[in-house]
């Protein structure tokens, strides 16, 4: 009998073992796919900040729709001066990852 209650705790003690185990994987997973589509969203928005103002625009419209980073563009003005406004964007197991972009127009 004792031997029985061994074995059955040891079974359900590892069946617990198991389902942690693979729980811990997925979280693993999951974090590390967000990481990576952050990262690919942060290095776009740098690429995007590095291009001359007035070739903005253009740039945003020829990139391919079918991409999973999407891109919105907005004019926005201030007091004094206009610019424009981006939102790279992507998404991760249904959740939404967004990163701002504020470019003012030059000097002139």
């Amino acid at each position: 009998m004792e031997t029985m209650f061994g074995v059955a705790f040891l079974a359900i003690s590892t069946g617990f073992a198991v389902q942690m185990h693979h729980s811990g994987r997925t979280f693993d997973r999951v974090s590390t796919d967000r990481l990576e589509r952050q990262l690919a969203i942060e290095n776009e928005a740098q690429r995007l900040s590095l291009i001359a103002y007035e070739d903005l625009t253009g740039v945003v419209e020829q990139r391919d729709p079918n991409s999973q980073i999407q891109i919105q563009i907005e004019p926005f003005e201030t007091e004094s001066r206009n610019g424009l406004h981006l939102t790279v964007q992507t998404t991760v197991h249904s959740q939404p990852l967004q990163h701002h972009v504020w470019r003012m127009e030059p000097d002139e």
